[in-house]
């Protein structure tokens, strides 16, 4: 059932987009370099690259995957994108407006179209704030002055995500792990987004309850057109709820694929291994292949030159060590970024 609060809009199939018009955020050349300091008169020293030129679009009423290793640069990707860190380079346009030229009014009046769910449920929200005052605060701050029509919709939103509306009187230590991310969900709703970015939503969550809030978002973008952006470790999940998939490792794009072709047929030599190290329930199909790598990854301090996998892959050839590859076209909706992609 819908709420009033929230406009009702069908889910488009993403499968058939094929044009401009139908690309909600257009990631272009994005970098985000962390200077060092130090020294007596604290001078920059060197640049953390933690995002070092990735480009992306997502599209309208899909769910966008992002994986890869610790320390990738895919959660600084998605704040990038919420200008919750204001980038080296590069620009992002959310529904054809460019995110990186709006001023602080602006943006506050875009951030409603705009929202983030975090990994950890429990810092994320202020242990001296009730739930209702947790959620009612978001509603006060985009205009809704009106004390007794922020906390009917404070109710609708807990009912929408599972919880009573009793729990608004409550505090977050009262909670689960599993209902504090429902609220943290019900804080994202408030203001009928369009984009939310989940950042590792579920890796804090036991199994059984990591399941019960996947399934919830997909309610919850098939009832309101929702696009998400899915930060995540955990493949078989991100195999599960997306539609396409990006694979990241230090700091670039190697891969970018729809979700069955990206598992099926992997073309670049880092996501075979990721994808090889998943764990797998079938007994059968243990004995698939298993791709170690060896080695550290490179500091993004001083990543290796040319392709910055080579120093850790097991098909490297030596124009791999002196060219950086180009993200290509390698199949039907499949990119990667190799000189040699894995047939």
């Amino acid at each position: 059932m819908v709420n009033s609060f929230l406009e009702k809009t069908d889910k488009i199939e993403v499968t058939n987009l094929k044009t401009d018009q139908d690309i909600l955020l257009k990631v272009n050349d994005i970098k985000m370099h962390f200077p060092i300091k130090g020294g007596l008169f604290g001078k920059v020293q060197a640049h953390v690259k933690a995002v070092d030129g990735v480009s992306f679009d997502i599209y309208k009423g899909e769910t966008f995957g992002l994986v890869g290793e610790s320390g990738c640069g895919k959660s600084t990707t998605g704040r990038i994108l919420l200008r919750l860190l204001e980038a080296t380079s590069g620009s992002v346009e959310f529904d054809g407006i460019d995110l990186f030229s709006l001023n602080s009014q602006e943006l506050r009046e875009k951030r409603r179209d705009m929202q983030l769910i975090f990994q950890d449920p429990f810092s994320s929200l202020n242990p001296r704030l009730s739930v209702g005052e947790t959620i009612a605060r978001v509603l006060k701050i985009h205009g809704m002055n009106d004390a007794a029509a922020r906390e009917k919709r404070v109710k609708e939103l807990l009912e929408l995500v599972g919880l009573s509306s009793f729990h608004m009187r409550r505090y977050p230590h009262e909670f689960s792990g599993g209902q504090r991310q429902r609220i943290g969900i019900a804080r994202a709703l408030a203001l009928n987004p369009k984009l939310i970015v989940l950042d590792e939503p579920v890796s804090a969550l036991d199994v059984s309850i990591q399941s019960q809030v996947v399934n919830l978002l997909e309610e919850l973008q098939e009832e309101f057109g929702l696009t998400y952006l899915f930060v995540s470790h955990g493949l078989n999940i991100v195999r599960h709820i997306s539609n396409r998939v990006g694979v990241m490792y230090l700091g670039k794009m190697v891969e970018l694929a729809d979700s069955d072709s990206l598992f099926e047929n992997p073309k670049h030599p880092y996501t075979k291994a990721l994808i090889s190290a998943n764990p797998i329930p079938n007994p059968r199909l243990r004995d698939k292949e298993k791709i170690i790598l060896e080695g550290d990854v490179p500091s993004p301090i001083n990543p290796p030159s040319g392709c910055r996998f080579h120093t850790r892959c097991p098909y490297v050839q030596p124009k791999c060590k002196e060219v950086e590859p180009i993200f290509t076209k390698s199949g039907e909706g499949q990119y990667v970024a190799c000189h040699y992609p894995l047939n």
